[in-house]
């Protein structure tokens, strides 16, 4: 019975103000005090005439408690239950308040409800209005029953203390409505604040995430040196991280600037105009620019480094400016440009620096086979030429032995250009560096997981690229390192077949499984699969996983292979 009751209060409190809340305790609460000192303290009226009274006055304390209540949120409706509760609030002073006149009729204090009630949810002014009823409703009163209608001042004197004392409670009053609204005002605020910040808390999270694939992505195009398959996944996890579907690039580095959008075709060519227009300014500045395009906003932010400029990234803005949420999307862009600029720089540094590497390597080949081979050849030659002057001179024995001489010279320089050569092949030199760095790296997770790895190469590993053996080694070092680390497997199979059109490497293990399609749809996990997707997508390749809980993992990877064949040649 008692927990029918409280789950009926806690129903019908629920959803209230708390203003509310606080006024009904209070009301009842002032009921039983004044009711009690009534019926204690009040020998003119007789027992049944005090009962009927508190018993009328609990009867509309119930009904107007649960109006107020219901209406809470209607001024117009408060005003007139207020209206009706000081007219009877009035009443009450006349039956109440004994030969001394409703001025001393205990229920007065009752009335500060009302007066309460027009503080928080009307003007002040209504609050004042209230007090002014009351006052002089009790005056009048003690005016003609105590002084029968002599001496208005002399009562007003006499009773100084309690209008005073009145007036000062109705001033702490307002001071208190004044601070609950200040209080409100804030709390409102505070509530929008800590909104935005759980917000912008879970987009910086789920920008994180999107940041580590993004930089490792990053990794795996820079690497092949793909420009515009770098903007376009820019793009994706922009779009990801900012929310915003409308982003567009504008590329500067090249000798004719071009404009990379997913755009509206209503917006592209306004905003390449701005750019246009501006660009010089727009690249100068170390912040984001904002701009409004048929009542769309805008914000751009250059990619630059100290030395050079590559373009101006852009979003639309889906979020009022003075919001949290607006702040962070401005940071992520700025984040996202610096992660550009850095990646477009480090691609050009590796373009330079592959080409220094050629250019070194060819230095040097070339000052060996001065140093040595060019030296003996140039032996050769005035060895030769001698011998042609002076053939006449020499004996048939002296010409032999200076032939055998150049024959000796000759495998001498054919030995060096064969150390040469076989120093730049892996064949020709018998160590291959791509299939030793997969056993030794195999050999490790055999030796410090106890687990059982066999690998087989079919082929000629010569027909891959280098960025087609980098991406294999990754994929193998990541399949291997989740079946172990993850699969707790103990067997892992891995076998590569190399061919002269397409390349394939399957990784079997006989871990415990996984569910893919969660997996890979969980944004907070994946990662090292995303990986492999991205690898095998970035050679034009397919990749496809097998995998079920307690079944194991099987993975295939099929990379084309680049390699023309040769006509006549056959096929592997």
């Amino acid at each position: 019975m008692i927990s029918k009751i409280t789950k009926r209060k806690d129903s019908f409190f629920r959803g209230r103000l708390e203003e509310s809340k606080i006024l009904f305790a209070y009301r009842y609460i002032s009921l039983l005090i004044t009711s009690l000192f009534y019926f204690i303290n009040d020998p003119d009226h007789y027992l049944g005439k005090r009962i009927f009274i508190i018993g009328c006055l609990t009867i509309s304390a119930i009904i107007l408690s649960y109006l107020y209540l219901a209406k809470e949120r209607s001024n117009k409706s408060i005003k007139i239950l207020l209206t009706i509760e000081t007219i009877g609030n009035c009443m009450l002073l006349i039956p109440s308040g004994g030969l001394n006149g409703g001025i001393n009729s205990p229920f007065v204090w009752y009335s500060l409800n009302t007066i309460l009630i027009s503080s928080v949810f009307l003007k002040k002014i209504y609050c004042w209005i209230n007090l002014s009823a009351y006052l002089i409703t009790s005056s009048i009163l003690a005016y003609f029953t105590t002084y029968n209608g002599q001496y208005l001042l002399g009562l007003i004197r006499e009773e100084s203390n309690y209008i005073l004392s009145f007036i000062m409670i109705v001033v702490a009053i307002q001071l208190w409505a004044v601070y609950i609204d200040k209080t409100k005002e804030k709390s409102k605020k505070l509530e929008i604040a800590n909104k935005q910040l759980e917000m912008a808390n879970n987009m910086i999270i789920e920008s994180n995430d999107h940041i580590k694939t993004l930089y490792q992505s990053i990794n795996i195009l820079t690497s092949k040196g793909n420009k515009e398959g770098l903007i376009k996944l820019l793009f994706k996890y922009t779009r990801k991280i900012t929310k915003s579907h409308l982003l567009f690039y504008y590329d500067v580095s090249e000798d004719e600037n071009k404009m990379f959008s997913q755009l509206d075709n209503g917006f592209v060519k306004s905003i390449e105009e701005y750019i246009q227009k501006d660009l010089k300014n727009i690249l100068e500045q170390k912040s984001p620019v904002e701009i409004s395009i048929s009542n769309t906003r805008f914000i751009m932010m250059p990619v630059k480094s100290n030395y050079k400029d590559y373009g101006i990234l852009g979003c639309k803005l889906i979020h009022i400016k003075e919001g949290i949420i607006y702040r962070n999307t401005i940071y992520q862009l700025q984040f996202l440009s610096e992660l550009l600029s850095t990646t477009f720089e480090r691609l050009s540094l590796e373009e330079i620096n592959e080409r220094l590497l050629i250019s070194e390597e060819q230095n040097r080949i070339a000052n060996e086979i001065h140093d040595s081979v060019l030296q003996r050849l140039f032996s050769m030659s005035c060895g030769v030429f001698s011998l042609i002057r002076n053939l006449d001179k020499y004996t048939k024995e002296e010409i032999e032995d200076k032939l055998n001489i150049i024959r000796n010279t000759t495998k001498t320089v054919m030995k060096e250009l064969r150390e040469k050569i076989y120093g730049l092949s892996w064949k020709k030199a018998g160590s291959d560096s791509f299939v030793m760095d997969i056993k030794n790296y195999i050999e490790d997770m055999k030796r410090f997981n106890g687990v059982t790895i066999p690998f087989n190469i079919e082929g000629d590993d010569e027909l891959l690229n280098c960025e087609q053996k980098k991406a294999f080694y990754r994929i193998i070092c990541e399949g291997i390192a989740n079946a172990v680390r993850h699969g707790k497997a103990q067997n892992i199979e891995v076998s590569l077949t190399i061919e002269a059109r397409v390349n394939m490497l399957r990784i079997i293990d006989d871990g415990v499984g996984f569910d893919v399609s969660k997996v890979t749809e969980d944004k907070t996990g994946g990662l090292g699969l995303k990986n492999l997707y991205q690898l095998t997508q970035s050679l034009g390749g397919e990749i496809k996983i097998d995998s079920y809980p307690g079944r194991g993992t099987k993975i295939q990877v099929v990379i084309p292979n680049k390699v023309p064949v040769k006509e006549g040649e056959a096929l592997v």
